[in-house]
């Protein structure tokens, strides 16, 4: 499910780590000098330590799971930094693995709290992470898989391609059992 973009926090507090390293780390610097300290900063360890902490606290993984995961619509508020995200994910996330999902935008511009936006707002937010979505998918294709909710919803065959590069077996009935379940929020 979903956590609020907790992970969003998370890469935002690693980048601020590696620009303190970068910029003010480089060297030690006197006990009253205002970044003294920052050349003991360890930006990756600080990153991998994050990421522990949000699978065991977010995620909660049982420790006989295959693949573990979850589900996130705002990762429109990263902008541009959504790619660099990703790049964060992949180096902290053993053999992780992206599943895009795509809806068309007028559909999403009449969706719950998204319906209260301008729909030209919706319209342009959706076209941009689609475009994020399919550049990653088309450049990391053994890590990332780019579904599109009309699709599925009409044909949850269409998963099949998802499923073989996880290595998974897709049970076609409990799929659309899932799918004939609308979302309750």
């Amino acid at each position: 499910g979903e956590n609020g973009g907790a992970l969003e926090g998370l890469f935002h507090a690693s980048k601020a780590a590696h620009l303190a390293r970068e910029t003010w780390g480089r060297k030690p610097h006197p006990a009253d000098h205002p970044w003294h300290g920052a050349h003991r900063i360890d930006p990756d360890r600080f990153e991998q330590r994050l990421v522990e902490v949000f699978t065991q606290e977010i995620l909660h993984p049982p420790p006989a799971a295959r693949w573990i995961g979850f589900k996130e619509i705002r990762y429109h508020r990263l902008g541009d930094d959504f790619p660099v995200f990703l790049q964060f994910c992949r180096r902290n996330f053993h053999n992780a693995f992206f599943v895009f999902n795509s809806r068309r935008g007028e559909k999403v511009a009449k969706s719950k709290w998204w319906a209260n936006q301008p729909e030209k707002k919706v319209l342009q937010l959706v076209a941009r992470m689609d475009t994020h979505f399919a550049a990653f998918a088309v450049a990391n294709p053994r890590i990332s898989h780019h579904v599109f909710y009309e699709e599925t919803i009409a044909d949850p065959t269409s998963l099949f391609p998802l499923f073989e590069k996880l290595g998974e077996t897709l049970d076609l009935d409990k799929m659309q059992s899932i799918l004939s379940n609308p979302l309750t929020h």
